[in-house]
């Protein structure tokens, strides 16, 4: 028996950008005759691809189809079918609000466009705003941040080297060299060719590679060079990257997760939307936090499985659903913010970000005893010593190494190996006396010398259970200047960045110090020389001094919930089918 047809595709359409450009689009429409509400996806990672424009992006199409969506899902400039050059986010913007401008003029779309997906496709729709585009309703940014500088390429001022590399390597490369063939000489084709299937071969060995910023790696990726030099990176094309925030009301769906590499801006996205609405009596801004990593939405999450709850497997429904209300006009009936709790392994709703009722507590170094504590303690230092030829290697955190379909090394990690390491210091509290959640923005203010010129200094957050395994929570890195600061310890301050734990009853906090995370972020030469054209000859060696007690009260400080916030819907929906 045929079934009837429930949607139709007109495949690789032109759509005209403003400078001639033509950018290959496919579109489903419903089987209706009405005019229907657009769901836009602009993707550099080939629309043809279910797996990047439907399951990273969570959205089921046909469940769209039948809701009455029209959708359309567009190669980005320069990517596959589309014309002209690929330089990340420099076209986004504009090229977005030309694609929503073509589709209100089309007869199939009532004038109302939503954008959905995550990654860079969400930096598609959080560029978008900055052109203000008529009839743009919501956008969906998920695993995404609000700027392309810090929060994308740098964290604390050190190159976010592997997943910068790997980007290449796994996602943008191929096509890149497809589309210069006729531009390069053979010679120059194998070259680049040849260079790339090495780096896949052997990620390692590409991270590995000195100095970071060649002659060959710009080749392969021209947009490296504005990437991985500070210097270029002051002049990007977007002064104001969060100025939508002045001008623009679609209303946004921000999804992040606790181990993604791009929690920070999500985080920071979000917070900047909801400032739209001050003093207005409804906020349609919605956020959404999991315990995911990046290309890696699941239940297991690092070394931990974190139950059923924590999949994302029903975001396709909470996008339909948030794009229903908004486009019909309506406040989203779903909790301003959920969160997912680990150590608990449960949702939780509240109504603002960050949560009300939450006090910074700070617990103090004392490196007499290798402690953290309620009082700065004694007078005292600890020191170690930093050799960037031999980094401390990356365990966990907010990375989707080895590769983004694998992460096999992202999230909640045992630190054995790291904590066995000269030069990783260890901070422990005593056993807790209750259960205490940290929810929300971690820091960790230490006072400090170095005998190197530049150097990083970074910091980790573990959970260490009773019997003796270290789990990394949350981490981060600040590249460091000692200039003019003379040889007296120097105050510094280390983002470790946002999380949810439940600290469960006799578990300990643990804090590691140390001043490398490799390959995560590249290594700083600790001798002046920039990092990014450094060769192993210019790696020096440093000396690294911690300090404590009442004149240096170092300390990390963790945002404590004191409120109980209810245990939320989940976002699982569970599909049993039976035979």
């Amino acid at each position: 028996m045929a079934m009837q047809a429930t949607f139709k595709l007109i495949d690789n359409v032109d759509v005209a950008m403003r400078d001639g450009v033509i950018l290959k689009t496919d579109i489903w429409l419903p089987a209706t005759d009405d005019a229907s509400p657009m769901l836009l996806q602009r993707t550099p990672y080939r629309k043809e691809t279910p797996f990047g424009s439907q399951y990273i992006s969570t959205l089921e199409f046909q469940t769209a189809l039948r809701r009455g969506y029209a959708v359309a899902v567009q190669d980005t400039r320069g990517r596959y079918q589309s014309g002209g050059d690929f330089v990340p986010f420099v076209f986004e913007g504009r090229d977005s609000a030309d694609t929503i401008e073509w589709l209100r003029c089309q007869p199939f779309c009532n004038g109302k466009v939503a954008m959905f997906g995550a990654s860079y496709v969400g930096a598609t729709q959080v560029l978008a705003l900055l052109e203000n585009p008529q009839g743009l309703k919501a956008i969906a940014p998920q695993l995404t941040t609000a700027r392309h500088g810090e929060t994308w390429m740098y964290r604390g001022g050190a190159l976010e080297l592997a997943f910068l590399l790997l980007w290449v390597i796994e996602s943008l490369g191929a096509d890149h060299i497809q589309h210069r063939l006729a531009a390069l000489p053979f010679d120059g084709r194998e070259r680049m060719h040849a260079l790339l299937v090495a780096m896949q071969r052997d990620p390692s060995a590409a991270f590995a590679r000195l100095p970071i910023l060649d002659e060959a790696i710009a080749e392969l990726a021209p947009y490296l060079r504005d990437w991985v030099d500070p210097q270029a990176m002051s002049g990007k094309p977007v002064s104001d990257p969060l100025g939508w925030a002045k001008t623009n009301e679609a209303a946004m769906l921000v999804v992040g997760g606790w181990n993604d590499i791009f929690l920070e801006g999500s985080i920071e996205l979000f917070e900047k939307a909801k400032s739209r609405w001050a003093g207005r009596s409804q906020m349609p801004d919605r956020l959404i936090i999991g315990p995911w990593s990046h290309g890696n939405p699941s239940d297991w999450q690092g070394t931990e499985w974190l139950g059923y709850a924590a999949s994302s497997a029903d975001l396709p429904e909470e996008n339909l659903a948030f794009f229903d209300c908004v486009l019909e006009d309506r406040e989203p009936a779903s909790p301003v913010v959920r969160y997912f709790r680990s150590g608990s392994n449960s949702w939780h709703a509240a109504p603002d970000w960050p949560l009300p009722d939450t006090i910074d507590v700070p617990h103090f170094l004392d490196c007499s005893g290798d402690t953290l504590g309620s009082t700065p303690g004694v007078n005292a230092s600890s020191s170690y010593v930093s050799d960037p030829s031999k980094p401390v290697p990356t365990a966990g955190g907010a990375t989707f190494l080895p590769g983004l379909l694998l992460g096999r090394n992202s999230g909640p990690v045992d630190q054995a190996a790291i904590e066995e390491r000269s030069d990783v210091l260890v901070f422990t509290s005593t056993p807790l006396r209750d259960d205490l959640e940290v929810t929300g923005l971690v820091t960790t203010c230490l006072w400090v010398t170095s005998s190197a010129t530049t150097c990083d200094w970074t910091a980790r957050l573990c959970d260490l259970h009773p019997d003796g395994r270290s789990v990394g929570i949350v981490d981060g890195i600040l590249r460091w200047n000692r200039s003019g600061r003379g040889d007296e310890p120097a105050e510094l301050t280390i983002r470790l960045g946002h999380t949810s734990r439940l600290f469960k009853k006799g578990h300990r906090l643990r804090l590691q110090i140390a001043s490398s995370n490799f390959p995560r972020f590249d290594r700083n030469p600790q001798s002046g020389v920039v990092s990014t054209i450094a060769n192993a000859s210019d790696f020096a060696v440093a000396k690294q001094q911690i300090y404590s007690g009442a004149a240096y009260p170092s300390r990390i400080i963790l945002p404590v919930v004191t409120a109980h916030y209810p245990v939320g819907p989940t976002l699982l929906a569970l599909r049993i089918t039976t035979i």
